[in-house]
């Protein structure tokens, strides 16, 4: 990353302090912003969800970071697509893992916007270049699936770290081990950990940099105990205004959620 970008990208945790929701853990997530994070790249009736026209729609309504999801395709080459078939967001059907990336791009295209399923490149050099032009915005990439090797892990981290976004990215995941991995390769690039419950957090407390948590189950004593140590906590896919003030009440650093317009619009 160039001196100047670097410089430019050291302001964007001044965002964050004009929103509600704490603050505390930025200083460990160092330019990430996730104060408000579009799930899924923040779908709506027209745009379907983790494409292209979708995230630059979340971007005009607010959204500070973009959540999206990585598959590997036969040839283990990376798209951007949450379910592990393409049968219910694209023409085509079947597992991912049985189609080659230049056959998807070739027969297969998203319902909504038919456009092919985009490739974690050309998401990272969109981000590359929004950056570069002064309008940064953070990612969380959640590697989808359990069996993430090593050198798979490795090349999710080098096209990053090569796009020059290690400050502006997490990879999030539902296993730990995942993580462990990234934080090998990449000490300053961020992660969260995906939970469905504060088990979990107990059970991993320690060995990650952020938490995916259900808004139901955080309190303000839970966030604070988190936040001294410098982990983030994330609202994951907060969808209503009940979860959105409770997020505020117990003073979260961010929230996950599709519908960033009406959140924007409930901060005022």
């Amino acid at each position: 990353m160039s001196r100047a970008l670097t410089l430019l990208l050291t302001p964007v945790l001044s965002l964050v302090l004009a929103l509600p929701l704490s603050a505390a853990a930025a200083d460990a997530d160092a330019g990430r912003d996730f104060s408000v994070t579009a799930h899924r790249g923040g779908p709506t009736r027209s745009l379907g969800e983790n494409t292209m026209a979708a995230f630059k729609h979340s971007l005009r309504s607010g959204a500070t970071a973009l959540e999206t999801d990585v598959r590997r395709t036969k040839d283990d080459e990376l798209v951007v697509l949450h379910d592990s078939g393409v049968g219910r967001t694209t023409t085509c059907t079947g597992p991912i893992g049985a189609w080659t990336r230049r056959r998807l791009d070739r027969r297969c295209v998203e319902r909504t916007t038919r456009k092919p399923v985009p490739h974690v490149e050309e998401l990272l050099a969109f981000a590359a270049v929004r950056a570069e032009r002064g309008s940064p915005f953070s990612l969380m990439l959640e590697l989808k699936g359990s069996n993430w090797s090593v050198i798979q892990v490795r090349r999710v981290v080098n096209l990053v770290k090569d796009a020059g976004l290690v400050e502006l990215t997490a990879i999030s995941s539902l296993r730990p081990t995942v993580l462990e991995r990234v934080r090998r390769l990449s000490p300053r690039m961020g992660n969260q950990l995906i939970v469905g419950g504060w088990r979990k957090v107990r059970q991993t407390r320690g060995l990650v940099g952020g938490y995916n948590v259900p808004a139901r189950v955080l309190t303000e004593q839970r966030v604070r105990r988190l936040q001294r140590r410098g982990v983030v906590v994330l609202g994951g896919y907060a969808q209503t205004r009940s979860e959105w003030r409770r997020l505020s009440r117990v003073g979260a650093d961010g929230v996950v959620t599709t519908d960033v317009a009406g959140y924007r619009a409930w901060l005022g």
